[in-house]
């Protein structure tokens, strides 16, 4: 079955680069964003990763953009 991929090649291969400079779990980083604790990867890192993931609007558009997708 076909995936649907929702960041661009350049914009998926950043996030790579990204995830193994930073050198924790992605579901690390996503609870300490959650949780508000930004002090193990700074200001700058922490803009640097808002810029590379899709908005909502991107997420609506790739997984709901298909014919046939629920709204």
């Amino acid at each position: 079955a076909p995936q649907a991929a929702l960041l661009e090649p350049k914009r998926s291969l950043a996030l790579g680069v990204f995830l193994k400079q930073v050198k924790r779990p992605v579901r690390q980083i996503v609870r300490d964003i959650q949780e508000g604790v930004g002090a193990p990867y700074g200001a700058e890192k922490l803009l640097e990763l808002s810029r590379m993931l899709p908005g909502a609007a991107e997420v609506r558009a790739g997984v709901g953009g298909r014919p046939g997708s629920p709204p």
